[in-house]
């Protein structure tokens, strides 16, 4: 199994591609934000095609951990993180989209 510093490597990985300046206090917190599910290969990425999954991320992570109760803003922030993503194929990793939605919610 991984741990949890390779986890963050990947994460940091993705973000540089992305053209992201890492904060690490906070993809850290969003990394524990994932918890469990950064070692499990299925769950550690968002299935954006999915309605469903999607959702969950909103009420998860946007309302329970950012506070966001305006369910249709929030989606469209989750919307706008996922086309920030776009060119990470089906390998958009959790903890990054998290962390993007807590950069876009000024965390």
């Amino acid at each position: 199994m991984a741990t949890k510093v390779e986890m963050v490597e990947k994460y940091t990985a993705q973000l540089e591609t992305l053209g992201v300046k890492v904060d690490a206090d906070v993809l850290d917190w969003a990394t524990d934000r994932v918890g469990p599910a950064n070692y499990n290969r299925d769950a550690q990425t968002v299935a954006a095609s999915d309605p469903e999954e999607v959702k969950r991320v909103y009420t998860n992570f946007v309302a329970d951990e950012l506070e966001e109760t305006d369910e249709e803003k929030g989606m469209a922030a989750i919307a706008d993180v996922l086309e920030q993503m776009k060119e990470c194929g089906s390998n958009k990793y959790r903890a990054v989209v998290y962390y993007l939605l807590s950069k876009k919610y000024g965390k």
